[in-house]
């Protein structure tokens, strides 16, 4: 029997590069290589002057006029550099390489390493030096680091000499509930709280995060910049209403220029809003209102607006919007269709906003646009590679449909490339995670990738998804697995019920919670999907929170509704072990050997279990990978995978056969690895 499942499974593979061989008879203009060579949003620092930017350019820093050109690369030295900050005379910038913080002239020179020291335990993300902010004085840099098993903020001056501890950022009661001996969901962990110095460098505000407090306290310290000391204890400013969802927290503040009024995100409606609050504390004015979130508050250079991001009119966008502080009628910062903005930041005299945009047919790029007058809007940088602008694709569309018990329920579609109506097509399910992630109207390539192939995309917002409120994101509190696995076999229904998709046919698939609900899926609607890829996803909720980060751990207590103990049948529902036997989909799983966020032992486990039950499957992990595959050739290795298995089962094709006896070997050893039990 074991002999058997070994062939079965290397035949599957080799019939699988057969058809590797033979990508879309030559018509595709999208390549796997071309998704790897997509840029992520990249990072656009304005310079106080407003004359340039540092970004990042392939791991160094590298200095481009605001306008647009040629970047000029400012850094060469060894390790990736990120989160760049100017100092307020333009001369400097601090960033983070090899977990330390360091700082290098911007007329060239040797980069000089301010801070140093072992990682701390934990979520590895968070356990160095992160997240430098040049103070408006420029004597001081203030950073966060993890290296003592919390959140902790300090300063350091920009010779090196000179650090100062200032406040923890976060305070756990009931620590002696969790591992302290391994470190495993202990401490080490990456939650920003968002510190923000004032204009005048004597104050910085913060959020304090806690077991009871998870939703955030907005903090004050008053600050020497003479001896880099705080001067007294935090001041609390405001305490968020605990989201009984563990997921929201404040975030990033902006100050007035003036000093005296902080802008910030709550949700005391009900919806993301902008609220200011005096900088001496009392009570917060609500200034955005309506149905939408909005997010990311900055204030003008002359603190009269405050630009926001916000999917107000368009759920499944987002778009910059200038709002008067004094109460006047918002309105969009530029008109220019369908897209996802990020990212606002007033120039020095206010008269422009740069932004990060992206489109479905377009990456996210660099963009500027005008305040005065008739705003116009032009992009300012260009990384999209030719080959998607050459797909003949239609643009994706938001749907509408009902989950079972009546709920209003949204989602993106992909047509496949010559999409013809009234024919029925392979469909993929491609579900987001977080859970409280969204799928919208910005620039997904995998799934312009899968319509170039002949396969319907369908990316639904399920019950748990941001965008639409805290009501509807909270649906799924104390019932993962319930609802919204409900809301994805809508989703299939609607496909089919619509004559779009066939129902033989039919995958789903994605990462993190995405891998999560696939895992679901597989054991909750049996019957439904002829393939399933699970990336990185949990197999038992229970076991999930012994091992993940701390802050993960309580935001996932308490959006399961409490512990195991107190919640059994939640618990129940979500570990999708006990239910392995029901599982007739064949499964692709995945998982980064060092994921802090979903430990790689929740794949493990459930292909211990899989393999128990001779289910059909195949597994794969990656060294040196999280949450999610960062190498080029790692996520290269990944794609091709997954592309081959949907097509064996959704677009199966015979009479190939293989030719190189390389490429056979190879990938009866990756077999072989995937089963090492089997053999032994």
């Amino acid at each position: 029997m074991k002999r058997q499942l070994w062939l079965a499974t290397t035949l599957l593979f080799i019939s699988l590069l057969a058809m590797g061989q033979g990508d879309t008879d030559g018509k595709a203009t999208i390549t796997l290589e071309d998704l790897a060579a997509v840029p992520g949003a990249g990072t656009h620092v304005l310079s106080p002057d407003g004359k340039r930017f540092a970004t990042i350019e392939d791991g160094q820093i590298a200095l481009v006029a605001a306008e647009g050109g040629w970047p000029v690369i400012l850094t060469t030295t060894a390790g990736a550099k990120s989160e760049v900050s100017w100092s307020p005379d333009g001369t400097q910038l601090a960033y983070v390489s090899l977990g330390g913080i360091w700082a290098v002239d911007v007329s060239g020179g040797q980069p000089r390493r301010l801070t140093d020291g072992p990682a701390g335990p934990g979520d590895p993300r968070g356990a160095t030096d992160h997240i430098p902010k040049w103070s408006p004085t420029g004597t001081w840099i203030l950073f966060q680091s993890g290296r003592r098993g919390q959140n902790e903020l300090y300063v350091v001056s920009p010779d090196g000499r000179a650090k100062n501890f200032l406040a923890a950022a976060e305070t756990y009661a009931g620590l002696d509930q969790l591992d302290q001996t391994t470190g495993d969901g202990v401490a080490g962990d990456r939650f920003d709280p968002g510190p923000a110095w004032s204009p005048d460098g004597t104050s910085i505000s913060y959020t304090e995060r806690s077991r009871e407090f998870f939703s955030g306290k907005l903090k004050l310290l008053n600050f020497d910049p003479v001896t880099g000391r705080g001067k007294g204890a935090p001041v609390e400013l405001y305490t968020a209403t605990t989201d009984r969802g563990g997921a929201w927290a404040i975030d990033r503040v902006s100050w007035s220029p003036d000093g005296q009024t902080l802008a910030f995100i709550l949700q005391n409606s009900g919806w993301d809003k902008v609220y200011l609050l005096s900088s001496h504390g009392g009570q917060p004015r609500q200034l955005t209102q309506g149905e939408s979130e909005d997010y990311a508050p900055e204030f003008s250079p002359d603190g009269k607006f405050v630009a926001i991001v916000s999917n107000r009119n368009h759920p499944e966008e987002r778009h910059v919007w200038i709002v008067p502080v004094d109460g006047g009628a918002p309105h969009p910062l530029a008109e220019l269709g369908p897209g996802v903005e990020a990212n606002p930041r007033w120039s020095p005299d206010g008269k422009k906003i740069y932004f990060v945009r992206s489109t479905p047919f377009e990456s996210p790029d660099l963009f500027v646009a005008t305040t005065t007058g008739k705003a116009s809007a032009h992009a300012l940088t260009h990384t999209l590679p030719l080959s998607f602008a050459a797909a003949a694709l239609r643009a994706p569309e938001v749907i509408h449909f009902k989950g079972k018990d009546g709920l209003d329920l949204t989602g993106i579609l992909y047509r496949p490339a010559g999409y013809t109506a009234g024919a029925r097509y392979p469909a993929v399910v491609w579900v987001h995670g977080g859970p409280e992630g969204q799928d919208t109207l910005g620039f997904s390539p995998w799934s312009l990738f899968l319509a170039q192939q002949g396969y319907l995309v369908l990316q639904p917002n399920y019950r748990g998804s941001t965008g639409y409120g805290e009501r509807f994101r909270n649906l799924n509190v104390g019932d993962s697995g319930g609802g919204e696995v409900q809301d994805l076999d809508s989703a299939v229904q609607y496909l089919i019920s619509q004559g779009l998709a066939d129902a033989r046919r039919i995958a789903i698939g994605r990462g993190s919670h995405g891998g999560t609900e696939v895992n679901y899926a597989v054991t909750k609607l049996p019957d439904t999907f002829a393939a399933a890829i699970s990336l990185f996803g949990v197999s038992d909720r229970a076991t999930f929170l012994d091992r993940t980060n701390r802050n993960s751990a309580i935001r996932w207590e308490t959006k399961m509704g409490g512990s195991p103990a107190e919640k059994p049948a939640a618990y129940r529902q979500a570990n999708i072990l006990l239910d392995v036997a029901k599982i007739k989909t064949p499964l692709l799983i995945m998982h980064g050997e060092e994921d802090p966020q979903v430990p790689p032992y929740e794949s493990a486990q459930l292909v211990n279990a899989l393999k128990k039950n001779g289910k059909n499957y195949l597994y794969f992990t990656y060294p040196h990978e999280g949450h999610g595959f960062q190498n080029r050739e790692h996520k290269l290795d990944a794609w091709r995978k997954q592309e081959l298995f949907l097509r064996k089962y959704l677009q199966p094709s015979y009479g190939h056969s293989i030719t190189s006896v390389d490429d056979a070997a190879l990938f009866e050893r990756q077999v072989k690895l995937t089963i090492q039990g089997e053999t032994k």
